[in-house]
């Protein structure tokens, strides 16, 4: 009975280590899970700003209530992107957005949105992604 007990014991030691072992790369998965999904949101909700930009931009001549000239797509696309910081100028293609010689054609915005990736135990991963979004004028 004695032999078992001693075994039981020696191995607390053993576990113990192989828990500090472990717990580094447990946490750089959690953690990294979690990182990932928030700029995931990030990305999600810039490409949304996009759409209400282009949205904006298409319903310009069409009396949309807050959309009335090119310089309200910007304040459109900073509003539709909270609570994340304001995305870069927008390019909008055509540069004068949708007018009554336009309708029937695209409206397109667009922006080049820095992003960083912290893990901890890896480091900052910074990339750039293109948001992007079309809708036909109106």
């Amino acid at each position: 009975m004695r032999k078992v007990h001693r075994k039981a014991r020696s191995d607390r030691g053993a576990v113990a280590v192989e828990f500090a072992l472990i717990l580094p790369v447990l946490l750089l998965i959690v953690v990294g899970t979690i990182e990932f999904g928030r700029v995931y949101s990030q990305v999600q909700v810039y490409n949304g700003a996009a759409r209400e930009g282009a949205r904006c931009a298409a319903v310009m001549d069409s009396g949309f209530a807050g959309c009335d000239s090119i310089g309200d797509v910007q304040p459109t696309i900073d509003g539709a992107s909270d609570p994340y910081p304001d995305p870069p100028d927008a390019t909008i293609t055509p540069s004068a957005g949708c007018t009554t010689a336009t309708i029937g054609e695209d409206v397109t915005v667009s922006w080049n949105q820095p992003l960083t990736l912290s893990i901890p135990f890896w480091g900052n991963a910074n990339f750039t992604t293109r948001i992007e979004a079309t809708f036909r004028c109106e």
